[in-house]
């Protein structure tokens, strides 16, 4: 997989394209701006490496138009842009029903269990535990019991109640907690 991060424009994305292709990228993410929808089903037509998005994303009706589009070939929506598990489920929904595979974005607890709930999330994203928060980690920092991949696969411990975390008390310390 390759992330542009939106950095493109879509005359650009579509140049790098035919460059990309020896790479068999299973997938180009974000080339474009998130609301340029009629850019991504660009890509997706003219080019042969599928496209992904959705990460910035926020509601169900986005995503219906991004699926109405023919824009995206796999669905990252962020569990936390979207409004939650709730949320996530009914996108993930609609996604299943058009036959559009989910990933989504960042690993964390409530991904994951998003992503056990549906076959139609054959993976999840996973950004391990690293020194310094540079953007996705901050739950390493926060919370006991975010998994940690074995061999390329993340269990999810089902003796714990809820999302299987607990807050780590003695971590806030490290914080400023704005009550």
């Amino acid at each position: 997989m390759a992330d542009a991060y939106m950095g493109w424009t879509r005359d650009y994305a579509l140049r790098m394209l035919p460059l990309l292709e020896r790479f068999n990228l299973r997938w180009l993410e974000e080339p474009v701006m998130p609301d340029d929808i009629h850019g991504y089903a660009e890509l997706r037509r003219r080019g042969r490496i599928p496209i992904a998005g959705g990460e910035h994303e926020h509601t169900i009706f986005g995503f219906r138009q991004l699926i109405e589009a023919g824009a995206v070939d796999y669905i990252q929506f962020d569990t936390n842009r979207v409004g939650g598990i709730t949320q996530a489920r009914k996108i993930a929904a609609l996604a299943e029903a058009h036959q559009i595979p989910v990933i989504p974005h960042a690993g964390q607890m409530h991904n994951y269990h998003v992503v056990m709930a549906s076959l139609n999330s054959p993976m999840a994203e996973y950004f391990p535990p690293v020194d310094v928060e540079v953007g996705n980690e901050l739950f390493w920092y926060i919370f006991k019991g975010e998994p940690v991949a074995k061999d390329g696969f993340v269990d999810l411990d089902e003796n714990t109640p809820g999302l299987g975390l607990t807050i780590d008390e003695a971590a806030l310390a490290n914080f400023n907690v704005i009550e």
